[in-house]
Order: structure tokens, then C-alpha cells, then sequence
């Protein structure tokens, strides 16, 4: 696949994911990919006007990229309650991918969890949601509009979060 159809595949995704947005359809769509993924936090965060939150391995930057990273900090400017979980000891705040005014969003998993027994998520305002099915897959179910499912994966979100510990930089392994 050339680049150019690879790029209006993903410009086909994201009017998609939009649309779901715009219109509040409760539909459910998969993302199969880091780079949908990549679009799909991107949008839940430009919509997000209460709160997001999400919980990921290692914040794989072709995930969590410059234009996530741009998104979060506008949503935290606009008064957006932004919270992030990480497993991994190492953030892309260490190699200063994420900007200052987020690395205090961000909290490392509980030891006292087995992180291996909960799905990575994402959530905003309690409507959307992207919740992984099997992360070494990338694979991944989304909706802009689904508030019944949204409060479910926030409860779980909440109950990691909370077990979370603060993140103080990276640490030998």
C-alpha cells in the first residue's frame, strides 16, 4: 500500500470518527491499528469537555504522538480534568515527547495490582470510549457515544487510578 492511500485510509478513518461525534450515534467500530488509535484518543480528547482519562502500557509514541500530546495540553488548558495511568517505569516525559504541563496527569500502576488482569482504556466524560480487546494486537473497540459502557470503563479507570502511585521520573529496571 503506498503511502498516499495509506493516508487517505486514515483521513477516511478519522471523518468516520468525527461523524460519530457530531451526529452521537452509539455505534461501536474497531481500531485495528496504533495510528487509528492515535485518532481516535486525538478526537476523544478535542471532545472532551469534563474530563479523560486513560490508562496505557507504555504510551507508544506513534500512539501517543505531537498532535495527541497538543490535544491534552489544549483539553488541560480549557479547564479538562486530563488523567493518565502508565505501567511502565519510562514515559515519554523522559524522552521528552511529553510537555511539562502534562507530566503532572500522569500516575504509574500500583504494585499492589496485577496490571496484566486489566484492559488499556481510554474515556472522556463518561460518553466515549476506547477499551482493548487484545494489546498485542492492537486491537480495540471505540465508541463516541455510549454512555452505559463509557461509566463502566470509567469505574474500572477509577479503581486503577486510584491504586495508582504518583510517577517521579524513570528508574533503573
Amino acid at each position: 500500500m503506498n503511502s498516499n492511500n495509506a493516508e487517505s485510509i486514515l483521513l477516511e478513518y478519522r471523518k468516520t470518527v468525527r461523524n460519530l461525534f457530531d451526529t452521537g450515534a452509539p455505534d461501536v467500530i474497531d481500531n485495528s491499528s496504533p495510528r487509528h488509535a492515535a485518532i481516535l484518543i486525538e478526537e476523544m480528547v478535542r471532545h472532551a469537555q469534563v474530563s479523560f482519562c486513560a490508562f496505557a502500557g507504555r504510551m507508544n509514541p506513534e500512539v501517543w504522538n505531537a498532535n495527541v500530546m497538543a490535544a491534552l495540553e489544549e483539553a488541560v488548558r480549557r479547564g479538562v480534568l486530563v488523567r493518565l495511568l502508565v505501567e511502565e517505569k519510562c514515559l515519554p516525559a523522559d524522552e521528552g515527547l511529553m510537555p511539562d504541563s502534562l507530566k503532572s496527569t500522569v500516575r504509574k500502576f500500583g504494585s499492589d495490582i496485577k496490571a496484566s488482569e486489566y484492559n488499556h482504556c481510554a474515556v472522556a466524560d463518561g460518553q466515549s470510549f476506547r477499551f482493548e480487546i487484545n494489546a498485542a494486537a492492537a486491537s480495540a473497540v471505540f465508541s463516541a457515544n455510549n454512555p452505559s459502557i463509557a461509566g463502566r470503563v470509567l469505574n474500572i479507570f477509577g479503581f486503577l487510578y486510584d491504586h495508582g502511585v504518583s510517577y517521579a521520573g524513570c528508574s533503573a529496571a
